[in-house]
């Protein structure tokens, strides 16, 4: 079945592509010219969700700092691109010491005044909390979310990384308040089980208790690294390489891409195309977040949509109470 252009996060107006543009890499590893090539690109193809954050490429010595969100805006001042929704993250740990914390007002509200700088934006339409700070009370966070609300800086919020538990008392914290509450969440997700250890101990993937809580709360999933670093292609293509390898390579893993690449071979696509059309179709509103270097793999990503999968083909994924 083929998908449809445009669809609504639940509890919101954002009406945005079925696909989310990552942007970690614009003004970095990509440069002006090549950002600006994919930008277009994404937008030429139907796409109007571009997901950032405050932090990205901040970790490189010789980019411009927030060169993301940077990029972005400009390209967005100079293209006159209307009705594009961008998400950015905010409170990231400071990169010199990630033990410490920024979920503080005063952080929250600098990286709000920053990223509307950068990206030319008078209000924020989503932005995500990049970690959490479990020893901060969830209402007093979600406090702060909802004066920025107020005063009309940010229209939505959601969490990235943050855990079941945190999520949970975060919800509680918006009922009893009054407050709109996490309208998305980012975790990691994607059709491949990580391997124990191989991420950081403050990154979340989506697992059972996640799932549950997206699909009793109505909450929409905006996950990031949905095509597991291409994981499925290579693994069938005997190209593996040792990072996608230590981060994905297991017996489960390996079951899937059989499965994947059987459907791939009947439908004339790539198992990653596979699984990127069978997180869309899962259990909750799902807009996965792709990471393209180039025009042809964005291409490849959106081509997946039209994939003609059948009810019996999502059942081999979807038949139980979770991925």
């Amino acid at each position: 079945m083929s998908l449809e252009a445009r669809i609504t996060l639940p509890g919101t107006d954002l009406s945005v592509s079925r696909l989310c543009l990552g942007g970690n890499r614009l003004g970095a590893q990509l440069d002006h010219a090549a950002s600006f090539s994919l930008l277009d690109a994404f937008a030429a193809c139907g796409g109007n969700f571009i997901d950032t954050a405050h932090v990205y490429a901040n970790w490189l010595p010789d980019v411009e700092r927030s060169c993301s969100e940077k990029t972005i805006g400009r390209w967005l001042a100079a293209s006159g691109a209307a009705g594009f929704v961008v998400a950015t993250k905010i409170g990231h740990p400071p990169l010199d010491d990630p033990t410490a914390r920024r979920l503080d007002a005063a952080s929250l509200r600098a990286d709000v005044a920053e990223a509307l700088a950068h990206l030319g934006l008078q209000r924020l339409d989503l932005v995500y909390l990049h970690r959490d700070d479990p020893a901060r009370p969830a209402d007093e966070i979600l406090g702060v979310l909802e004066e920025l609300r107020g005063e009309g800086l940010v229209r939505y919020y959601g969490a990235s990384n943050w855990s079941p538990p945190r999520l949970e008392q975060a919800q509680a914290a918006a009922r009893r308040h009054g407050w709109a509450g996490f309208s998305v969440n980012q975790p990691e997700w994607s059709l491949a089980d990580r391997n124990p250890g191989s991420a950081a101990d403050d990154l979340f993937a989506m697992d059972e208790a996640m799932l549950d809580w997206h699909v009793r709360n109505r909450i929409a999933a905006v996950p990031y690294s949905a095509q597991a670093k291409g994981y499925f292609d290579k693994v069938m293509s005997g190209a593996l390489d040792e990072v996608t390898a230590r981060a994905y390579d297991n017996p489960v893993n390996r079951a899937r891409a059989a499965i994947l690449n059987e459907i791939a071979v009947r439908s004339h696509a790539t198992p990653t195309q596979v699984a990127l059309n069978v997180l869309v179709q899962g259990p909750v509103t799902t807009v996965p977040v792709i990471g393209p270097r180039t025009t042809d793999q964005l291409q490849s990503s959106f081509d997946s949509l039209s994939l003609p999968l059948g009810s019996e083909d999502l059942a081999r994924f979807w038949g139980g109470s979770g991925p």
